[in-house]
């Protein structure tokens, strides 16, 4: 009871942040702004609470929540007991959650110092919110009697847990995912900067307050996705080092696009061209890790990922197409409703010939690398659809 109220406290306290920075935004007034933040910290302290909560119901085997007694058991050690806070949908986006919050609190202070942060906080806290209301479909701290009516008397304790599925019983489960979420949480960084780029109409010095968040994102991710080739060597059957797997491609996919932003980035702070690419990069990486949230825990790709552990339910799936709607139609509606007004690069004669233009050569083969792989890893959907 006491965590479900927590989530749902902090998903109604994130509504209330991004509505309130969108009224500042629109008509600034001190008030306003001190509520958005009063609210969005309301949101941040709730998230904290409620992972503290779950982490001690969890080493404490308090076994009649579903969750706990569905991935862990007495029998497992401490960091094995620990990483089952996210082994399942309901702790990997709490972990993904937690991770989005924490970065929050240090981007309010980054984008309140560069002047962005009415517009980064609302966008950022969109991310959040539609977290935190797939938590509040997904609840971890259902009890047994909830999820089983009829099967289950209400009050009942198991004895012990289902336990955690023996793939999973390596040290890599205890750090690789959670740097990997890391990364998930900080790509949504350089989408709110472009966002509040285009919301303010301010095409140029964007860039420079969003580019170490994008090496930073990209730098995490990297090291998560290294992480899992090891994890993969060491797991046997899994192919090596890499074997492309659908779940693998997914998070690749976002890191690509990443890298390919951080050099045309660095290309418009030094010339001032590539403005719409960037905005578009930057928008991107986080649409590319929402799809890739959609490829692993929705359920479409059961079939054919050795990453399947759970059944995420058709709520889950529906719940994450939402996400991609949202995100993707807010991003091109304001770029429509921008790209006349958005500066285009001038060209000259030499321009071709530049070192900026190799980079932009760069950066579209690694994009079309990342659209390769995202069309060869959507086969199977596409091929349902046809």
């Amino acid at each position: 009871m006491i965590g479900s109220l927590l989530v749902k406290l902090a998903f109604v306290a994130c509504l209330a942040s991004v509505v309130s920075y969108f009224l500042y935004h629109r008509r600034p007034n001190p008030r306003i702004l001190t509520a958005a933040r009063t609210f969005f910290h309301a949101t941040v302290v709730s998230v904290l609470v409620a992972a503290a909560y779950l982490l001690y119901l969890i080493l404490t085997h308090q076994f009649q929540y579903t969750y706990i007694w569905s991935y862990s058991s007495r029998e497992l050690s401490l960091p094995l007991l620990i990483s089952t806070f996210y082994a399942g949908q309901e702790g990997s986006f709490m972990l993904w959650t937690l991770y989005t919050s924490i970065i929050g609190v240090f981007l309010l202070q980054h984008a309140t110092r560069k002047g962005y942060e009415p517009e980064v906080m609302g966008v950022f806290g969109m991310i959040i919110a539609s977290l935190l209301l797939m938590m509040v479909v997904k609840n971890p701290f259902a009890y047994v009697w909830d999820s089983f009516p009829g099967q289950v008397a209400t009050g009942f304790v198991p004895v012990n847990g289902r336990g955690l599925n023996p793939l999973l019983q390596n040290y890599w489960m205890v750090i690789h995912p959670q740097v990997l979420f890391s990364g998930f949480a900080a790509m949504g960084v350089p989408y709110a900067y472009a966002m509040a780029a285009l919301l303010k109409r301010d095409y140029n010095n964007w860039i420079r307050p969003a580019t170490p968040w994008l090496v930073f994102a990209a730098t995490i991710l990297g090291t998560g996705i290294m992480m899992g080739g090891f994890w993969a060597y060491e797991t046997l059957g899994w192919g090596g080092y890499w074997g492309w797997d659908p779940v693998e491609n997914s998070s690749l996919v976002p890191w690509l696009v990443a890298v390919a932003g951080i050099h045309v980035t660095l290309s418009q702070r030094r010339t001032g061209g590539f403005k719409k690419t960037n905005l578009i990069l930057g928008m991107l990486c986080f649409l590319m890790v929402v799809y890739s949230t959609f490829l692993t825990r929705s359920g479409v790709l059961g079939d054919t990922s050795v990453h399947s552990f759970v059944d995420p339910g058709m709520l889950v799936y529906w719940l994450l197409v939402g996400m991609i709607v949202l995100f993707a139609g807010f991003a091109a509606f304001m770029l429509a409703r921008r790209w006349k007004e958005i500066p285009a690069t001038e060209s000259h004669r030499h321009y071709y010939y530049s070192r900026e233009f190799a980079i932009f050569l760069g950066a579209c083969a690694l994009v079309a690398a990342a659209l390769f792989i995202v069309v060869g890893t959507s086969s199977p959907i596409i091929t349902d659809i046809l």
